[in-house]
């Protein structure tokens, strides 16, 4: 042991500690300890090369700092000399260990300073048992500080900036770059724990952009989920995606076996990228590809592998947060024989018991029950008309019923049935309705999940609705009269047409003052008193009876009547 004192000017910061932030009150309140008490621990120093008398901080830069604060503040005798430790023959790896060590021994750096230190330790190949004991940190808090290697750019600065957690950051790195990025976005306006991260990120539905394979090579059934904020695929058949995926995989294996020093394929739930580097000129690089959990797969080129030692290397191999692979008691095909066995069973009991089957039924139906696309439309409209009434008043019932009552001011679409809620919990409710709210139930659900297919355009076939609308005898003059919202979506030459055909006025003349928004306003009100109307005059009768030919079922086109006319007309030879 070397111990010297020396001028607190020959003293220089190093630049590979690995502690990036000091604590400014911290090191006011160890300035005020030194200048009461003094320097009750002396500073681990080495030469500078090149600088006689000159010497870089290997440990004691926090005391270091507050020396320098009193020093500024004239506090400090000039040449006020320091004690040392002079250590000459330390490499830049000692100097590394012993600052990393003597950082996380005293005052906590941030996860992410340790992190970063703790991977230059492992890179040096310092071994994990070695790390342990010098540091006193435990195994798994260093793997899960190497783990937030993992982290995307913007989660590492979300966490820098306490925008997220600890456990939040851990959570996130069961992901990819991509997946990370969503539910940074998501977590702005959602308080996500880090187990509801985790369930997002385990989510064991392969997707069907995830397919490195082509999709013709598929056999199985695909599920579309069109209610999803961005619509996706998933293969329903996971077993058989995973086999596809690996065959590809295999395939990528060998084409860059061609052209690669090495090529290794893992099967973790992120590519362990920190442990590489990129190689250097004239160094010829490996690959890396990754297939992970959820089916994605990452390829990395032209890889130098650190100098990790390889028990460490295989101890940090897989994330700690991720769950644990235990392996399953009973395989596939066997779970599958007894599944299917069961299911038969239950089904058979089921067929002599309606009333359960009629409840299994209705929560299923309400699990995954989706309303038509009209009701939330019609909702936002100023003056929804009857129809639409009775209908919300029936969802609002019910729902009560069922044990969620929604409030009012509250959008029942939204709410019914309640999100997220638990398929056993709708069960259960629909399991307390007596036998006429069920069958009423049922009936609602059908309803309201009933509609127009595709209602971007008038529906002129004979579908399947229009056949259920006749023969129900749907006449919309008895659930509908034309609205502002209906009349202003006309232009002003329909609104004529429509003001002379329902009997609002008996000459186009008549309608030369109006403007369009007056005109609008005005056949609003008189429909609407025609219809309030009980002994209604023989023009109220006819505003009554007025209906466009698009509320007929089917609907019915009148630029496809008029080309129908057309057509016939070239084909009739007295036409000319």
């Amino acid at each position: 042991m070397n111990m010297q004192s020396v001028s607190l000017s020959a003293l220089e910061a190093s630049g590979a500690n690995p502690r990036r932030k000091f604590d400014r009150k911290a090191i006011e309140g160890l300035a005020a300890s030194i200048r009461t008490d003094g320097l009750l621990h002396n500073l681990v120093v080495k030469p500078v090369r090149g600088k006689r008398n000159r010497f870089e901080i290997v440990v004691g830069e926090r005391r270091f700092q507050a020396l320098k604060l009193l020093e500024d503040r004239g506090e400090l005798p000039e040449d006020f000399s320091v004690p040392v430790e002079v250590r000459d023959e330390l490499s830049k790896d000692d100097t590394l260990r012993i600052a990393t060590v003597e950082n996380l021994q005293r005052q906590n750096m941030t996860p992410l300073e340790e992190a970063a230190a703790l991977t230059k330790l492992v890179h040096k190949g310092v071994t994990l048992d070695e790390v342990v004991a010098q540091t006193g940190l435990s195994a798994s808090t260093i793997k899960r500080r190497l783990a937030l290697n993992h982290l995307c750019k913007d989660a590492k600065q979300a966490l820098s900036k306490g925008q997220i957690s600890l456990a939040q950051a851990e959570a996130l790195t069961l992901g990819n770059d991509e997946a990370q990025a969503r539910l940074l976005e998501q977590l702005a306006d959602h308080d996500y724990s880090a187990d509801d991260i985790r369930g997002h990120l385990l989510d064991d539905r392969p997707t069907v952009a995830l397919a490195i394979f082509s999709a013709e090579r598929y056999t199985g059934t695909i599920t579309t989920d069109l209610f999803a904020a961005k619509e996706e695929s998933y293969f329903d058949d996971g077993e058989q995606f995973f086999k596809l995926q690996r065959e590809a995989v295999e395939e990528l294996r060998k084409h860059h076996e061609a052209s690669a020093a090495w090529v290794k394929v893992t099967e973790e739930y992120r590519l362990p990228e920190w442990q590489y580097r990129k190689a250097k000129k004239k160094e010829k690089g490996g690959v890396v590809i990754n297939l992970s959990p959820s089916g994605h797969v990452e390829v990395r080129e032209n890889l130098v592998p650190h100098r990790i030692e390889k028990q460490t290397a295989e101890a940090i191999a897989e994330n700690p947060i991720a769950p644990k692979k235990v392996k399953a008691a009973y395989s596939k095909p066997l779970c599958q024989y007894i599944a299917h066995h069961k299911t038969a069973a239950v089904a058979e009991i089921l067929i002599s018991s309606p009333r359960v089957a009629q409840e299994v039924m209705t929560a299923r139906t309400l699990k995954d029950f989706r309303p038509h696309e009209a009701f939330k439309a019609l909702a936002k409209e100023a003056d929804p008309q009857g129809a639409y009434r009775v209908l919300e008043e029936q969802a609002r019932s019910f729902a009560g019923k069922l044990g969620f009552t929604i409030e009012e001011g509250e959008s029942v679409w939204d709410h019914f049935p309640p999100a997220f809620i638990e398929e056993l919990a709708l069960y259960e409710a629909v399991r307390s309705l007596c036998d006429h709210d069920l069958s009423s139930l049922q009936i609602l659900l059908a309803a309201l999940a009933f509609g127009q297919e595709n209602c971007d355009r008038l529906d002129t076939a004979d579908s399947l609705f229009n056949r259920v609308a006749r023969d129900l005898a749907v006449d919309m003059k008895n659930h509908w009269r034309p609205d502002a919202a209906f009349l202003g979506k006309r232009n002003r030459e329909q609104l004529v047409a429509i003001a002379l055909a329902s009997g609002f006025v008996e000459g186009a003349g008549q309608l030369s003052t109006y403007k369009k928004a007056d005109l609008v306003n005005a056949l609003a009100r008189y429909f609407q008193s025609a219809k309030a109307e009980s002994e209604p005059t023989a023009q109220q009768r006819k505003g009554r009876d007025w209906l466009p030919e698009a509320m007929l079922f089917p609907a019915v086109d009148p630029n496809m009547a008029r080309d129908e006319i057309l057509d016939d007309e070239s084909d009739d030879p007295d036409s000319e």
